[in-house]
């Protein structure tokens, strides 16, 4: 079989057009301009309008006559054809209505009162409905029905669609079988309709809403409404409206119309100039009236760029309170606290009821949620911006110092016997007795030094001497480490005694102490200037005889010289040295290979220690100080003999 021949050369336009069925579509092959007419382009960025003359398709669909058609009949038909899209675009018509809804449950309220917006838009006849919204209403608010055209009930032809014409001449229009009133329009809607030579009518009474009054009623009985005035002796400085410097907006996030309502204001200014600055006061609260009450400071934050608020609790050391960092957080403060408003309610609607920065000045109190706090001082930005937006420069500093309090103290008890003093207080301070803590870093650094005097019993001022106690010796010992003293009773034969630790090391109070515990015996008490000397350790007295070296040179700073004679050294060398200085002069001239007539201090320490003189640490030291005067470690050893031996 052949397909039929689908050539354009067959096809006759005067005939009964095709069916719009597959295999009944035909492109034209000769033709190459796709392009569709149109009246608006952009040449080089810029929109233009052509002229395109109007098609007139009887044939062509196109919705009722209602806008358009009617809109246009008194004009001239054969002028220049604007579409509707381009001619009414942006056109709109705003209507404000009213509906009743009984209420049957509530025999109280026998209907309530809706607002609505009304908004017909010219372009395409479309309608859309916007609720307003009201507090605690119960309804689901905001847009009541979407922009849509709106069918009649009972249409006739043509006319089965809400148009402009169903608002004019009528207080009512019905929309989806609802009534809805019209109370009132915008300038725009009531100069269209009256160059259209269309007059509107308005409902001039809107029934009450009982539910609604009521509510106004309760909250203006709560004090919800109407700001309270200011009655702080600060805040009147700074309302100074004549001066031509004062700006309301740097205070107040809202303005003031001039029906008295109060309007919120535009906060984008706010945060564009005062973004990030902070005005810091700080303050005080005496609650020392009530019980276990105390004086607490805190540092107060009044953000400007939003008029909000933060109080920070200052933090002290051993203050026994658990560290809070902040009592309010930010948010705004109200200047009397009458409790928390009800639920849905907004801070718009108290926006004269909060602290501001002109109720902020030293010297004045502040309400923060039941809390008087004193603004006793501020920091030095705080008082700049005072100064150059309000000319008001604040006080000083008003914190007065606080009184000094004498506290009775408990005295300590004494001594019951049992262990050393540090046991006995250590069962009064605490429930469990607890050890005695040590510096470790003095005790290793100074736990070495160990001063030791050899001493005996002063029996002239001894209360009971014993007879025999004169024989008796000790060694006294003190520890730098910590201060702690030990008596060792060295034994002697057929003494009667039978030595060991006389005092077991502890630390000693001072003999008459007016202070008693905690004035502790240190080694300035033991470190006479002169011995023989007398020290009292535990009641007892002592004569502290004579001291070890290691303690002279302690006392004497190092200074050898100060406790060591050099006389006395000659004269021991001398006496066990008789016959001997030709050969000690000989063993020199051997060392002297040089034949300088001088030999090394190491060569000297070596003689000495030949020829056995038993000399300590100490008297090399001094010997060595005393014949190299020059300093240069060499001593002339014939001069040395000489005068030594």
């Amino acid at each position: 079989m052949s397909r039929p021949s689908t050539s354009l050369s067959n096809y006759n336009s005067g005939e009964a057009p095709v069916p719009f069925l597959p295999g009944n579509s035909f492109v034209d092959p000769n033709k190459n301009n796709f392009r569709k007419s149109h009246a608006f382009d952009f040449r080089s960025g810029t929109p233009m309008e052509f002229d395109v003359p109007a098609k007139v398709d009887s044939t062509s669909p196109s919705r009722p006559n209602s806008t358009q058609a009617r809109y246009r009949k008194g004009e001239d038909m054969d002028a220049e054809f604007v579409p509707a899209f381009a001619g009414l675009d942006g056109k709109v018509l705003r209507f404000d209505a009213f509906t009743t809804e009984q209420v049957p449950e509530n025999l109280t309220e026998p209907f309530r009162v809706r607002k609505f917006t009304i908004l017909y838009h010219l372009v395409d006849d479309s309608v859309q409905i916007n609720e307003h919204k009201q507090q605690n209403s119960g309804y689901a608010q905001g847009i009541f029905m979407k922009r849509h055209r709106v069918p009649k009930r009972d249409g006739k032809p043509g006319e089965e669609f809400v148009t402009l014409f169903d608002f004019a001449e009528s207080k009512t229009v019905q929309l989806y079988s609802r009534d809805f009133h019209l109370t009132s329009c915008n300038d725009f809607t009531a100069q269209f309709y009256e160059v259209n030579n269309m007059t509107l009518h308005f409902e001039t009474h809107i029934p009450e809403d009982k539910y609604i009054t009521t509510r106004q009623l309760t909250e203006s009985r709560m004090g919800k409404r109407s700001g309270t005035p200011n009655t702080m002796g600060g805040a009147d400085i700074l309302q100074n409206e004549t001066d031509p410097s004062y700006r309301p907006e740097t205070s107040m996030s809202s303005v003031t119309s001039e029906t008295g309502k109060a309007v919120r204001r535009d906060m984008r200014e706010k945060f564009l100039k005062y973004a990030n600055k902070v005005l810091r006061f700080y303050a005080q609260w005496d609650d020392r009236g009530s019980m276990f009450g105390q004086k607490l400071q805190y540092v107060i934050n009044y953000f400007l760029q939003d008029d909000k608020m933060e109080v920070l609790e200052v933090k002290k050391h051993n203050s026994g309170r658990d560290p809070f960092p902040k009592l309010v957080k930010k948010q705004r403060i109200p200047r009397t606290f009458h409790g928390v408003p009800s639920v849905g309610s907004k801070e718009s609607d108290f926006e004269n009821m909060y602290i501001s920065d002109q109720d902020l000045l030293v010297g004045t109190t502040i309400e923060v949620f039941g809390r008087d706090m004193l603004l006793y001082d501020c920091d030095d930005s705080t008082r700049e911006y005072y100064v150059q937006q309000y000319g008001v420069e604040q006080p000083p500093n008003m914190l007065k110092p606080e009184s000094y309090v004498e506290f009775p103290s408990m005295p300590l008890p004494p001594y019951n016997g049992f262990g050393s003093e540090h046991d006995s207080l250590a069962s009064y301070f605490n429930l469990i007795p607890k050890p005695r803590r040590y510096d470790a870093g003095k005790q290793a650094t100074l736990d070495a030094i160990i001063f030791r005097w050899k001493a005996k019993f002063d029996m002239d001022k001894m209360t009971a001497p014993n007879p025999d106690d004169h024989k008796r010796r000790f060694v006294v010992s003190y520890f730098m480490g910590d201060g702690s003293i030990s008596i060792y009773e060295p034994p002697i034969q057929n003494s009667g005694f039978m030595g060991g630790k006389f005092l077991e090391r502890q630390r000693v109070i001072r003999h008459n102490s007016a202070t008693g515990f905690g004035d502790w015996m240190s080694e300035n008490d033991l470190l006479l200037e002169t011995l023989p000397g007398t020290v009292w350790i535990n009641q007892y007295p002592f004569v502290l005889l004579e001291t070890d070296k290691f303690t002279l040179r302690y006392v004497n700073k190092g200074k050898i010289d100060s406790f060591i004679n050099v006389d006395n050294i000659h004269a021991k060398l001398h006496s066990k040295a008789k016959g001997s200085k030709r050969e000690m002069l000989n063993v020199f001239r051997m060392l002297d290979e040089d034949q300088s007539g001088r030999v090394s201090l190491d060569d000297l320490v070596n003689v000495i220690r030949k020829f056995n003189f038993e000399l300590d640490e100490d008297e090399m030291i001094a010997l060595m100080a005393r014949w190299d005067v020059c300093k240069e470690g060499f001593i002339d050893y014939e001069q040395f003999v000489d005068t030594v031996f």
